[in-house]
């Protein structure tokens, strides 16, 4: 059961990174855009995120607790952190 879980935490991980990933790309492209800074903050924590879910999915894999506890406490950090900075930049552009 928990190796199921694993593999979809890698699937979500791989898609999430992947569009992260795209999301980077695309904000330092258009870096112009007026959105750009929303965009990179997008794509960071889609980053952090396949991050998270990967260190996750080897702490259910191979049973190692510590794995478990930085995968939860890195994402919650860093979605903590992007969300206010995305607070920040969505409040300034009114």
């Amino acid at each position: 059961m928990s190796d199921a879980l694993a593999v979809l935490l890698v699937l979500g991980g791989a898609w999430s990174g992947w569009r992260g990933g795209r999301l980077l790309v695309r904000s330092l492209g258009c870096a112009d855009d007026p959105s750009a800074s929303l965009w990179l903050i997008r794509g960071i924590r889609g980053v952090v995120v396949a991050v998270a879910a990967g260190a996750l999915a080897s702490g259910l894999h191979f049973e190692q607790t510590w794995l478990l506890v930085f995968g939860g406490v890195f994402l919650a950090e860093e979605l903590y952190e992007t969300g206010v900075v995305a607070l920040i930049l969505r409040v300034g552009r009114e």
